[in-house]
């Protein structure tokens, strides 16, 4: 019910006083009102950082049987022979190109994310399997999707979510499909994008007689848990669209809005803006870590899958005052527009409830989180170098590692995550894999990029190609008439060089 019809029912009410005692009526009718008023809204909650891997637009209508989908049973366990137990990993393939025994197969990996069949139907990898007469399989990873070892992610039963494991699960499913009598001599080329390009280049490394070459999309292979460099990319990205008034309107925003915190007017205007549900907990510095999450993450998201022309177009909508009047209206109506935030809904800025959605739902978005306080850290932390996001000093590591403390196991601190992050950063090799035969792409505006060697070949034979203008995985899509001749130019670069690996 809106707060317009509630007044039509206050009306109603005030007009039969006759039979039901003026006073009292009304007095009810006001309550009932003010408690409709505080809660026909829907109370909407943000997720960080998690890729969510829609597949490409330009995908084939799911009108023919060509994506299939299949099964096999996986040890949970590729590391202890004592431990018989398995869980059923899908997979999905596409054969309508394949030329026949022997021809080679293309494996799409997957990440945290559920896999679809639109990959298969449209997108780089697809062309180039369509060039080579190739067969296309796209797997998926472990405890994501419809791929779990337990339907219960507790902690206990996450132990055995983490990339090693992940990369056995690809290791046993090529040497199963190689015993599939088509596929005995085919030659294996695997491609993936964000956390599933770092699978591709420490695959090659780990197991390089399993695959012919891998296409890496965006990879940031360095663990990193205080990870300032990502939100100064994003401040990099809507410089370099959008030009320094763009820039000044943001900050303006965000300095607005943290000015607004300290008196009591500032604060009814600032959760106005927001169209938050209820007031902030300003005394609560993990509660300005969601709020300051709302602002940084949406920022993030428009940067993360930013085409050519984008993020202009959010530029020019700050300077036509699109979102609002004030700067800091302006904050709060790009996050609600980009987000595509109903007319009647507010943003639900609570710690306690953000932390409770991670410590009690079985979905990706736990399942990410753990790898994240076990593996990678990856946390979105305010720089301390002049971008428009250094205030918000509330995005910080005990911030974000309280979330591993509370939604997973308190011995999740931050020593214990520090010490996580350098295992793989140890183990992979960091910033210097040892990979042959591997084509490492980034974005020069994609903020991964920054925990990923953009700067220099990983090796002779592994080049890396860095695209100005271009943002996340944005390689593994087809042509867009937005396209830059070097988006354009870094997707061929890749689909010739693998038909080179496969002649070779």
């Amino acid at each position: 019910m809106t707060y317009e019809l509630c007044m039509k029912s206050f009306q109603s009410c005030k007009a039969t006083n006759v039979y039901c005692g003026l006073v009292i009526m009304i007095k009810l009718c006001i309550v009932v009102c003010a408690i409709f008023a505080s809660t026909w809204a829907e109370r909407r909650f943000i997720d960080p950082f998690r890729t969510v891997f829609d597949p490409p637009t330009e995908f084939q209508p799911l009108t023919t049987d060509d994506v299939k989908t299949a099964w096999i049973d996986m040890p949970i366990d590729h590391f202890d022979p004592q431990n018989r137990d398995t869980y059923r990993m899908r997979y999905m393939y596409n054969d309508e190109f394949f030329g026949g025994n022997g021809s080679p197969v293309f494996i799409l990996v997957g990440g945290e994310w559920d896999i679809v069949p639109g990959w298969l139907r449209a997108g780089n990898m697809y062309l180039i399997a369509q060039e080579n007469r190739g067969h296309q399989i796209y797997t998926e990873h472990r405890y994501y999707g419809e791929s779990l070892p337990y339907q219960n992610l507790t902690t206990e039963n996450l132990r055995f979510l983490n990339v090693d494991q992940a990369l056995a699960d690809l290791a046993y499913f090529i040497e199963d499909l190689k015993q599939t009598p088509r596929f005995a001599n085919s030659k294996i080329v695997l491609y993936g994008g964000s956390y599933a390009a770092n699978m591709v280049l420490w695959f090659k490394q780990r197991y390089p007689h399993l695959v012919v070459g891998g296409v890496a999309s965006s990879g940031p292979i360095k663990g990193q848990v205080d990870f300032t460099g990502y939100l100064e990319v994003v401040h990099s990205a809507f410089s370099s669209e959008g030009g320094s008034g763009c820039i000044s309107t943001i900050r303006q925003g965000i300095t607005e809005t943290i000015a607004a915190m300290r008196t009591a007017a500032g604060r009814q205007s600032l959760e106005k803006a927001y169209r938050l549900c209820s007031p902030l907990k300003y005394d609560s510095p993990f509660d300005l870590g969601v709020f300051s999450g709302l602002i940084s993450w949406s920022f993030s998201t428009s940067v993360q899958q930013a085409r050519p022309g984008t993020l202009i177009a959010i530029c020019n909508n700050f300077a036509n005052n699109v979102y609002g009047t004030t700067p800091m209206e302006q904050i709060g109506g790009y996050i609600a527009s980009t987000r595509n935030l109903p007319a009647d809904d507010c943003w639900d800025i609570d710690y306690e409830s953000y932390v409770e959605r991670y410590r009690t739902r079985n979905d990706n978005s736990r399942a990410w989180y753990y790898q994240t306080c076990t593996e990678y850290g990856y946390y979105q932390t305010a720089p301390r170098v002049g971008t428009v996001f250094d205030g918000l000093v509330w995005l910080s590591v005990p911030f974000y590692v309280d979330v591993c403390k509370q939604a997973y196991d308190p011995k999740f601190d931050e020593a214990f995550v520090s010490d996580a992050v350098e295992r793989v950063n140890l183990v992979f090799g960091a910033l210097q894999p040892d990979v042959n035969s591997t084509i490492n792409i980034h974005g020069a505006i994609d903020p991964w990029h920054a925990l990923g060697v953009h700067d220099r070949d990983l090796k002779e034979g592994s080049p890396t190609i860095t695209v100005p203008r271009a943002s996340h995985c944005f390689d593994m899509q087809g042509w867009r008439v937005s396209d830059t001749i070097a988006m354009t130019n870094a997707q061929q670069f890749a689909r010739r060089t693998v038909a080179q690996w496969l002649a070779d």
